[in-house]
């Protein structure tokens, strides 16, 4: 019994020996540690310092350079450090109150009421010319509420729409085709042929290519009416005569 005792005592003592040395181990481990990362951390301090100190030397020999070059006062021509903030660049203060830069956009109600009616005398005018101020005229853009998505235009009634000319040799070299539907339906037509028949249709043609191939640029079109002759049957709603801004007819003799 007594040397079982024995035993059991130098086995406490052998296990409490081993836990002492396991502690210590530990121990010195982590002051390895905690000294390897006092190292590390003084060294990226003196690398930030070096690299500090080098921006700055670099921002205050380009002070000196700026000041020497304007004459001027380091005030004025202060270059901007690292680290300041993008307001510390300003020079002065603005003067007066601040405007913004942005402006109000008005657009006009789809349903407009404010339309005229608006005579064109087409008489010895070229047909390209004349075609784009009228295809203007029709979408509203002389007005200042002119608005893309809204038709704001107003009614142009053409006379002697069968005197406009072409320039150059396209009286009969230009040619209008279609296709009726049916098999070999394909036909064209000239100009010259076109004015015999129908002469409103040159212009028309012309003025439609110039308009929005839209809903909206169709419902414009209806608001162009053409007419061969200086007569025409909108007398009740007093139109007024349209002066061109491009005429043809001058510097002709």
């Amino acid at each position: 019994m007594v040397v079982k005792a024995k035993t059991t005592a130098t086995k406490k003592k052998e296990t409490s020996s081993e836990k002492k040395t396991t502690k210590v181990g530990a121990s010195a481990k982590t002051q390895k540690r905690a000294t390897k990362s006092e190292k590390t951390a003084k060294k990226s301090a003196a690398k930030t310092k070096v690299r500090t100190s080098r921006t700055t030397k670099r921002a205050e020999k380009a002070d000196v350079n700026l000041r020497a070059k304007k004459g001027t006062s380091a005030s004025r021509w202060k270059v901007k450090h690292p680290g300041h903030a993008p307001h510390s660049s300003r020079v002065t203060a603005p003067k007066g109150p601040v405007k913004s830069l942005a402006s109000k956009t008005s657009f006009s109600p789809k349903d407009n009421d404010e339309r005229r009616w608006l005579v064109v005398d087409v008489a010895d005018q070229t047909v390209g010319r004349v075609a784009s101020q009228i295809a203007s005229l029709l979408r509203g853009k002389h007005k200042t509420s002119f608005t893309p998505n809204n038709d704001v235009g107003d009614f142009v009634i053409v006379i002697n729409c069968e005197k406009v000319k072409f320039a150059g040799n396209k009286e009969t070299q230009k040619t209008y085709n279609w296709h009726t539907g049916y098999i070999s339906g394909l036909k064209e037509t000239t100009p010259a042929r076109l004015r015999e028949t129908f002469p409103d249709r040159i212009l028309e043609k012309a003025v439609k290519g110039m308009v929005p191939r839209t809903p909206l640029g169709r419902a414009q079109m209806t608001k162009l009416k053409i007419y061969k002759g200086s007569e025409h049957p909108h007398a009740a709603q007093n139109p007024v005569a349209w002066k061109l801004r491009y005429d043809s007819t001058i510097g002709e003799e």
